[in-house]
């Protein structure tokens, strides 16, 4: 399904209003794709059946039911099922808030569906692009913004051009002005998605640097603007989008870039550390 999920994605700005709609139905709910009718499916995008069967003909599809083969194969390698139910028992403990064990499952799964879903090959980019950029800037705003600035503070550590930009003293466009060929630009951003991360990508791809984000949905803006792109689910019970997924992701790539670092990174965590414990501002 690697491939119909890439069209999709793809050719999602292009489409009709209406396929549009299906089209991102389709990326963000592939488990409903693979086992929901076209009737219902239709009816939750807000369609008619027939525009689903367009959609199917549009990537080359004679019928629907083609269409839907291909998520119900994705699913079955996945096992995501198996996964699910693994997870459903684990939170049906005796006598525990029902609200606690959902949003402990929502967080497992959120973990395991990011790592599952964004291919080691993104992940080793990802990471390769934080090591060796000159200077990583890193766009997000809201709730992403302290996530941007935990990236920089454990992350600027080990690879000192790693900067969150600072809202108050510039816009994004204007701190991203001294952009070189050999830096990066990272724009995170969750539903809804903040125009300043998006505008951040798109002037970095226009001037023909390194564009990295972080997101929720296959279906989001970013995808398309990024060279490297981590997909990360946020559902929750939760009031708010979770984050659980997006941490642990930021901590893998970050490790990563230390790990391929051939010891430079590691020099530098060491006198760090070392400067702190001198400072005496920490108790061990």
């Amino acid at each position: 399904m690697t491939g119909i999920v890439e069209k999709l994605a793809a050719e999602l700005p292009s489409l009709p209003k209406k396929l549009e709609a299906a089209a991102k139905f389709a990326l963000d709910n592939p488990d409903q794709m693979a086992f929901g009718s076209m009737r219902g499916i239709a009816n939750q995008v807000g369609v008619s059946s027939p525009t689903m069967l367009r959609l199917a003909r549009h990537f080359g599809y004679d019928s629907y039911d083609d269409f839907k083969a291909l998520f119900q194969a994705e699913l079955a390698s996945n096992s995501f099922g198996a996964r699910a139910e693994i997870l459903m028992g684990s939170a049906k403990s005796e006598g525990e808030i029902p609200l606690i064990a959902q949003l402990r499952t929502a967080a497992l799964e959120n973990i395991s569906a990011g790592f599952h879903q964004n291919p080691e090959e993104t992940l080793t980019g990802f990471a390769e692009s934080i090591r060796s950029s000159r200077t990583t800037h890193i766009v997000a705003t809201g709730s992403m913004a302290w996530i941007a600035a935990h990236m920089e503070n454990t992350g600027g550590i080990a690879f000192p051009g790693l900067r969150a930009t600072r809202p108050g003293f510039a816009s994004a466009i204007e701190t991203l002005g001294s952009l070189e060929e050999n830096d990066a630009v990272l724009g995170i951003a969750v539903a809804p998605y903040a125009k300043t991360a998006i505008e951040a990508i798109q002037y970095a791809r226009e001037i023909g640097v390194t564009t990295l984000s972080i997101t929720d949905k296959r279906s989001s803006p970013l995808v398309g603007l990024s060279d490297y792109c981590l997909i990360l689910p946020t559902e929750s019970p939760h009031y708010y989008p979770s984050i659980v997924s997006i941490c642990a992701m930021v901590e893998t790539v970050l490790a990563l870039a230390v790990a391929n670092s051939r010891g430079g990174a590691v020099n530098r965590i060491e006198k760090v550390v070392g400067l702190r414990k001198r400072s005496g501002s920490y108790v061990e």
